[in-house]
């Protein structure tokens, strides 16, 4: 816990069947004695309402929205059987990941190689399964179009920009390059050329600018005779976890190892998931020329939402070990799990939004002004 929240924590935002689920407490505890800890519930009812939701709210902006769940963000098969009974696709980056949404019932036609490096085994899987095929760079774009020509025709490529917000970034290609692959292309057996890219930060604007630009890469390479394919606009879109946020408060509080990283995450933004990517959308669209070019020759625009489709769709459980006493009225609660189970801890931060304790018999009460960190069982310094 964070001092500087002492008696006005920010609470998680809860569905219904979670609080059910939590006020089911000696069923809780029933499942954590029988499958273990840590024990992650999910619901894939929920699942199948968030794929709606998205799509929904995306018709509203462009009527050819493709959702494609990024398998990367969780496991769960049974998750992405309900995306993809509910129509979503699958952002996948090895051939296990492929492998799983082939088992879980996603179509080929809806399935995206992103990994920015693939085997010859899994560019090869690609090409012969007519997966689309994510390109991070013109040596593999040589490489994957060598590959094609004992394994097969290429239905879709997507050739990855590097934002132009992020040029240091070591994924995708600059604009100098994408155009330089377009030659490679003339004479390969590629049905359909996109464009697409990956953002790294949560501001509407950056990735509308981006989409703008990416379709202005498309109109050159229609000039070029080349077949055009969709903008794959990627995933990262914010989730709310909580009603409000102090980002400002949480620096100025207690912090484990001392080292607050502010504004690492917007935990309470004001557009979230599906209503921020419809933002990108309209805001990028808003020229009628960009939008009637889309159209013409019906291009796609995909999204492959990880988290954020994850809304509320499970919990995790956790036994308590043992509650450590580290002086200076700083106690460890160790976990049987590690804070890598966990749903969200981001990068340098050790901020979560305080847990549901679910006694299993009467408890000593928590010593007034004291510090209690979250502990994972974990050799790690910074499982916290």
């Amino acid at each position: 816990m964070i001092q500087e929240y002492s008696g006005d924590e920010p609470e998680p935002l809860r569905s219904e069947w979670t609080l059910d689920l939590l006020n089911s407490r000696s069923e809780l505890a029933a499942w954590v004695d029988g499958f273990g800890s840590p024990l992650h519930v999910v619901f894939p009812d929920q699942a199948n309402r968030n794929y709606l939701q998205w799509r929904n709210e995306l018709r509203t902006v462009y009527g050819d929205c493709e959702i494609q769940f990024a398998l990367k963000a969780c496991k769960s098969a049974a998750l992405l059987r309900a995306f993809a009974l509910a129509g979503a696709g699958a952002d996948v980056s090895s051939a296990h990941e492929m492998t799983s949404a082939f088992a879980n019932l996603v179509p080929v036609q809806r399935i995206s190689m992103t990994g920015p490096a693939k085997s010859d085994h899994e560019v090869s899987l690609c090409i012969r399964n007519g997966i689309a095929i994510h390109v991070d760079c013109i040596e593999e774009l040589k490489r994957i179009l060598e590959l094609a020509g004992t394994a097969g025709s290429i239905r879709s490529l997507f050739l990855r920009a590097r934002p132009r917000s992020e040029p240091g970034s070591r994924f995708g290609m600059t604009e100098g390059q994408l155009m330089a692959c377009l030659p490679l292309l003339e004479e390969a057996k590629v049905g359909r050329i996109g464009v697409s890219f990956h953002i790294n930060d949560y501001k509407v604007e950056t990735r509308a600018e981006q989409l703008r630009a990416s379709i202005a890469f498309l109109r050159r390479l229609c000039a070029q005779g080349l077949p055009p394919g969709g903008i794959d606009i990627g995933g990262g879109y914010p989730i709310r976890y909580l009603e409000r946020f102090d980002p400002a408060a949480y620096s100025r509080g207690v912090h484990w190892a001392s080292m607050p990283k502010p504004g690492s995450y917007p935990y309470a933004p004001e557009l979230a998931g599906s209503r921020h990517a419809a933002a990108v959308i309209q805001i990028a669209l808003a020229e009628p020329a960009d939008r009637g070019f889309l159209e013409r020759y019906r291009l796609p625009i995909i999204l492959q939402p990880g988290r954020s489709l994850l809304d509320q769709c499970g919990i995790s459980a956790f036994n308590v070990i043992e509650v450590k006493e580290l002086g200076d009225s700083r106690f460890a609660v160790v976990l049987d799990g590690m804070s890598f189970s966990l749903s969200e801890t981001w990068f340098g931060a050790d901020f979560v939004p305080p847990p549901a304790i679910l006694p299993r018999q009467k408890r000593a009460a928590a010593r007034h002004n004291a510090l209690y960190f979250l502990l994972g069982r974990s050799c790690l310094e910074s499982d916290v």
